[in-house]
């Protein structure tokens, strides 16, 4: 299987791609500085580009089987209004559609559509990490694409990421029942397996250790 990869120099970007290759999977990984990439594989490709770009973002799907996103504007942001999530994935459907790629998996955010359990949305967002709107905003913006496309797609909500090793994950329709992190391997583990096969399918599901 052939999978493009868009964040490939975040955290669980980087996961994503170690786990793909493990996986005997081919990769192709479009970042701004491919001096970040520290792996090398023969079945790894790095381009150079911007992932809101048409151009630079057709040259990396094509020839994809699926598309993994990854992409974020690192830790928490500035605060300020941002849409390069939900740009970059605008591009990368339109993109998909004119390269026959059928499937996109995202990396969401707990908060998006209106997740997480009252106290999440009410107090701790608002209230306590406003810096996290911007981005939930960003996601929301992300996740109305996906739903207008014909593309076949999985929107993973997520709680706060750490770095660690691959543990058990409890999903959630509607982001209630969960732990309040979960491990980059973790989430790189889950979204190759929604590369392929039904589950999850045009579905957001929430997701914590």
């Amino acid at each position: 299987m052939n999978i493009a990869v868009f964040g490939a120099t975040g955290k669980t970007g980087a996961c994503v791609v170690a786990g793909a290759l493990a996986r005997g999977f081919a990769v192709t990984a479009l970042v701004r500085d491919p001096a970040r990439v520290t792996q090398q594989h023969p079945r790894l490709t790095v381009l150079k580009g911007d992932p809101t770009v048409a151009a630079d973002v057709a040259a990396c799907v094509r020839g994809a089987d699926a598309v993994v996103h990854c992409l974020g504007v690192g830790g928490k942001g500035d605060g300020t209004v941002t849409t390069l999530v939900s740009d970059s994935v605008k591009a990368t459907l339109a993109a998909m559609e004119a390269a026959q790629v059928p499937r996109i998996v995202c990396m969401s955010n707990l908060g998006a559509g209106g997740s997480g359990p009252w106290w999440f949305r009410r107090v701790l967002v608002p209230v306590f990490a406003r810096w996290a709107q911007p981005l939930i905003d960003d996601k929301d913006r992300m996740e109305a694409a996906l739903r207008a496309s014909r593309a076949e797609w999985v929107s993973v909500r997520l709680v706060g990421i750490t770095e660690g090793p691959p543990k058990p994950t409890r999903t959630s329709a509607d982001g209630l029942g969960l732990g309040f992190t979960i491990t980059d391997a973790s989430v790189a583990a889950f979204l190759l397996d929604r590369v392929q096969g039904p589950a999850f399918l045009r579905e957001t599901p929430s997701l914590s250790n």
